[in-house]
């Protein structure tokens, strides 16, 4: 039987994992308190007494803004825990599945989605500290599946986040209180479910290793995707669209970030899958 270590098992990509296990594999969840990646030594100490075949890390530091003032956390999780990770994965021979982000694009023009080929060019200390967890596994680990993701929803929400963007629209929707949202940023909005059940795939079929992008297919703004979340919900919503200069941030966002994989992986379109989402509630 495949042993796993899942590390992050309450995210709202853990939660989908645990979720969608197959029923050949034991699955091993470690939470903060049974693995601190950032601690120097405590990932080699653990995975080497659990010895699993497969780890998967989902443990990551989100907060786009606040990450350009907490630029040393960012890093401190994003990369220097995942270095410790890509360490501890060669030492015990396990195969090192990363979740990473479209956030390593810079959003330049492009008549199509991101795809695996395209080179990272990240905007913010974010999308650096994702792309340098990146290339630790790339370099420190032989086995490894790196899976970037875009506009990640889930059950669970987003803890480092407070909720996610479906939760955020859904709620206002239902209190009627009128939204202005960014029309010129464009991603592919991703089911955590969808995404899950992707990795697995991944690990059981024993794909060949390397980087994957794992989104939903297709391409919207989060105007568009508000309005579709208000729509599948039978909502009546006042949504008005705005460009990304109305909101001032610290971070600088890629106004191009959809992904498509050119590697084989071929999930549903953005739309199917938030219906599911939606019914689901």
């Amino acid at each position: 039987m495949l042993k796993v270590a899942l590390i992050g098992p309450a995210g709202q990509l853990g939660t989908e994992i645990v979720a969608s296990k197959p029923g050949e594999v034991e699955l091993v969840p470690l939470g903060r308190n049974a693995l601190d990646i950032t601690r120097p030594g405590e990932a080699e100490s653990v995975l080497i007494t659990l010895r699993p075949d497969v780890i998967i890390n989902t443990a990551a530091y989100v907060r786009v803004d606040d990450a350009e003032d907490e630029a040393e956390e960012a890093f401190r999780v994003n990369a220097l825990g995942v270095k410790y990770l890509a360490m501890a994965a060669k030492k015990t021979g396990a195969v090192l599945v990363h979740i990473s982000t479209d956030y390593v694009f810079d959003g330049g023009k492009k008549p199509s989605p991101y795809n695996e080929d395209d080179a990272p060019n990240p905007l913010n200390t974010y999308g650096i500290s994702k792309y340098a967890g990146e290339l630790y596994v790339a370099n420190f680990t032989g086995s490894h599946y790196i899976v970037r993701l875009a506009g990640l929803y889930g059950r669970a929400g987003a803890s480092g986040k407070g909720g996610n963007f479906v939760y955020t629209i859904l709620n206002k929707a239902k209190k009627g209180e009128p939204m202005k949202i960014v029309d010129d940023i464009h991603m592919s909005p991703t089911n955590a479910a969808d995404a899950a059940r992707e990795i697995w795939r991944l690990i059981t079929e024993e794909r060949p290793f390397g980087l994957y992008h794992a989104s939903n297919g297709g391409v919207c703004s989060w105007y568009e995707f508000a309005v579709k979340i208000a729509e599948l919900a039978g909502l009546k919503a006042d949504i008005t669209p705005v460009p990304h200069t109305a909101y001032k941030t610290k971070a600088r966002r890629p106004l191009w970030s959809p992904l498509e994989s050119e590697r084989g992986i071929r999930p549903r379109d953005w739309e199917d899958a938030l219906k599911d989402f939606i019914g689901s509630l």
